[in-house]
């Protein structure tokens, strides 16, 4: 039988030489012989964590990894006890870890109040509205106490996003939630606050609005504003006998949000961009009627935005209309904002595997952009449970491919765990059914990405979801080509591998 140990390190096993014995002077040092079995005369090394010895040295090395479970991802060495199960323990003691008792959960808390507990002893912080105490879990944090201290006292929701967006937090601190995160104290006599009191003068001003006549786009007027921000879009139009096309230029790996509502009325349409830190809305009043929905068409690498609606009456129009631009600075507190969608499709990928398809209940169009991901909530014994998903393509099953890439489709895929109540719950919707998910989260640039020409992408399972949107838009750069994109998928056993078939066709396609 083979030896279970490499060979470098096994050398009565794999009969190699004393000559060909290459291992560093340090580990032979920790190598002690020991006889495997009656039948066999040799003495070999193995590794010291087989011995009693080695238990030390193994609590040594998961210790030098920066993590009380040996976690090698952990950038801070946690205490013994202080692992990730001892905090589950912790919780479901029963120990109160809010402070506030049967309060817990119904707080309303001003950013002044929090602004008071910032202290190692005494820490909250505010995520996505939600205001936690978290003074008995800095011990815990993997990244250490004085990191999560960088967000105590304030609403940490930005630099969450940009360490650990991906992170269940409202299952972690669960046990540590106060309430909610609030502008105004509920107290507080707001007729009285509000009624007479003078606007500050420092008071952050929207950009004012201006009407774009048509055939003509007008800069907004930006020194008007106490901060510098950037024009809106330019704009353009084009028509053909049953169609009219409005064109946005947002500028180059732009990445930008794209939501567009109609109104009751067959003449207005909503526009709204969010990029670059900025919110663009655009109200447009057509000349003649128009039907919705439309279908939405973007490239990221130029930033070019197509609406591309049908004319309710054929026939060529003198004028779009009217667009009516204003802008303003993206709010950095991100809301639970809650959105219905309906499953339109549901596709099973393997055994415990789904691909569902959903649209706007309210016929919204929504596009979410590269490497930003949804949450899914479900409200269970008036209890909040949701988890992040990252949408993919909707072609990926069909044509994995930019040509049949349809940007206003929200496609989910979604494995279901024989313990997830979340995952058994959206799993099991059949359609037609109605699911609640949030707005797009998260702070991926793709500007990141500008300057490199060679990738290595690594995924693991459901891993692959932020990745596939990732891949389409390497191998469809125009300006600056993508020379060679490598992905090493990781899985447990080869029924696992999720859209094998269509990774190994876009392989064959595309030989880069």
């Amino acid at each position: 039988a083979r030896c279970q140990y490499p060979a470098r390190i096994c050398r009565k096993c794999c009969k190699m030489s004393d000559s060909s014995f290459n291992a560093p002077k340090k580990l032979i040092k920790h190598l002690s012989p020991i006889r495997i079995s009656k039948t066999s005369a040799s003495r070999g090394l193995v590794p010291p964590v087989l011995q009693e010895v080695g238990k030390l040295a193994a609590g040594v090395a998961a210790v030098a990894t920066g993590s009380a479970t040996g976690n090698p991802r952990n950038k801070h060495a946690l205490q013994p006890g202080h692992s990730l199960m001892d905090w589950i323990r912790l919780g479901s003691s029963g120990k109160d870890l809010t402070g506030f008792g049967a309060r817990a959960g119904q707080l309303s808390v001003t950013p002044h109040q929090l602004a008071q507990h910032n202290q190692l002893d005494d820490a909250w912080l505010a995520i996505r509205g939600k205001v936690y105490n978290v003074t008995h879990y800095l011990p815990f944090h993997p990244g250490g106490a004085e990191e999560l201290q960088r967000g105590i006292g304030k609403d940490a929701t930005t630099l969450f996003d940009e360490v650990h967006a991906w992170v269940n937090y409202e299952s972690l601190l669960q046990k540590c939630y106060l309430g909610r995160l609030v502008s105004v104290d509920p107290e507080v006599d707001t007729h009285q606050l509000l009624f007479g009191s003078q606007e500050s003068p420092n008071k952050k001003k929207n950009i004012p609005s201006k009407v774009i006549l048509p055939n003509k786009v007008t800069p907004i007027n930006i020194e008007e504003t106490t901060q510098e921000l950037n024009p809106c879009p330019k704009f353009d139009w084009v028509q053909k006998t049953d169609y009219i096309t409005l064109i946005f230029y947002t500028g180059p790996l732009s990445n930008a949000k794209i939501e567009i509502q109609s109104s009751n009325s067959t003449n207005d349409l909503n526009v709204c961009l969010t990029y670059d830190g900025q919110v663009f809305a655009n109200e447009i009043r057509f000349t003649k009627e128009i039907k919705w929905p439309g279908q939405i068409k973007l490239n990221y690498e130029t930033g070019k935005v197509e609406m591309q609606l049908k004319k309710l009456q054929s026939g060529i129009w003198d004028t779009y209309g009217t667009l009516r631009q204003t802008t303003e600075v993206a709010s950095i507190k991100v809301t639970d904002k809650r959105c219905r969608y309906r499953i339109v499709n549901k596709i099973e990928v393997n055994y415990n595997t789904s691909f569902l398809e959903l649209e706007r209940c309210d016929d919204t169009k929504l596009t979410v952009p590269i490497g930003r991901h949804v949450r899914v909530f479900l409200t269970v014994q008036d209890q909040d449970i949701s988890r992040s998903y990252t949408p993919i393509p909707n072609n990926v099953l069909v044509k994995f491919n930019s040509q049949s890439l349809s940007v206003d489709k929200l496609c989910l895929m979604v494995k279901s765990y024989s313990n997830g109540i979340l995952s058994n719950y959206i799993c099991g919707r059949k359609k037609g059914d109605v699911l609640e998910i949030s707005d797009s989260l998260g702070s991926f640039s793709l500007k990141s990405l500008d300057n490199r020409e060679t990738f290595l992408l690594l995924a693991a399972g459901t891993g692959i979801t932020p990745i596939l949107k990732v891949l389409l838009f390497l191998l469809e750069r125009r300006i600056r080509r993508c020379k060679n994109v490598t992905l090493l998928f990781f899985n447990k056993t080869e029924k696992d591998i999720l859209l094998k078939d269509q990774l190994e066709t876009l392989h064959n396609e595309d030989s880069r």
